[in-house]
């Protein structure tokens, strides 16, 4: 509309002024029908998914996945973070992870730690089914909720953090995930009555070994 309104002003006389603004909107329609057609095609023909770019807002994650990878320049794609089966990315004083954003493309991890990291969320782990060994030691993580599905974890350290429910460990376990023989250590002091009389009991009854790190 903006357009037909410029192109009609340049004129003089109401014949010409309606002519130009018609031709303008026929000219905009054309423009719209190509634009349409070149998206299409480009949909159509996409790049293979595995070399769509991913995106790692977190400086200190995505140097953590570079220095894991050896790729220090160029861009990440799915096909780089497929690539990837275990990441030590511990935080250190200088400098730490905050945000995990990305790393849901890594579902080949079967190892990842990110102790010692000021993060909170790790909403991102949810989609690494392939994950065996989890450590959160000593972050801000509050909620466990995104490992409830990981059924193939056998090893997670949550000492430290200000986790108080353990129901989606419990939940973990009915779906077939955590049983005998595998380890779970938390700081039991930090947990609420649920956690202590009720969930740790059935992770221990299910076989698995329950420890707590601040006793």
């Amino acid at each position: 509309m903006g357009l037909c309104w410029a192109v009609a002003r340049s004129e003089t006389g109401a014949g010409r002024n309606t002519r130009t603004c018609a031709m303008g909107m026929s000219g905009m329609k054309r423009l719209g029908m190509a634009i349409a057609l070149v998206v299409a095609m480009t949909l159509g023909t996409g790049c293979p998914l595995n070399q769509a770019i991913v995106s790692i807002p977190d400086p200190v994650l995505e140097a953590a996945i570079r220095a894991e990878l050896g790729a220090p320049l160029g861009f990440l794609t799915r096909g780089d973070l497929l690539r990837l089966r275990q990441l030590d990315a511990r935080g250190s004083e200088k400098a730490g992870i905050a945000n995990l954003s990305g790393l849901e493309f890594a579902t080949n991890l079967t190892f990842l730690d990110i102790s010692g990291n000021p993060l909170s969320d790790i909403t991102p782990v949810a989609s690494l089914v392939n994950l065996l060994s989890l450590n959160i030691d000593g972050t801000s993580v509050f909620e466990l909720s995104p490992l409830a599905n990981l059924t193939l974890l056998d090893s997670l350290s949550a000492c430290g953090t200000l986790v108080t429910d353990i129901q989606p460990l419990v939940t973990n376990s009915v779906n077939g995930g955590l049983n005998t023989g595998d380890f779970v250590n938390l700081s039991c002091g930090d947990l609420g009555d649920q956690a202590n009389d009720f969930d740790i009991p059935f992770l221990q009854n299910a076989g698995v070994n329950v420890v707590c790190c601040d006793s």
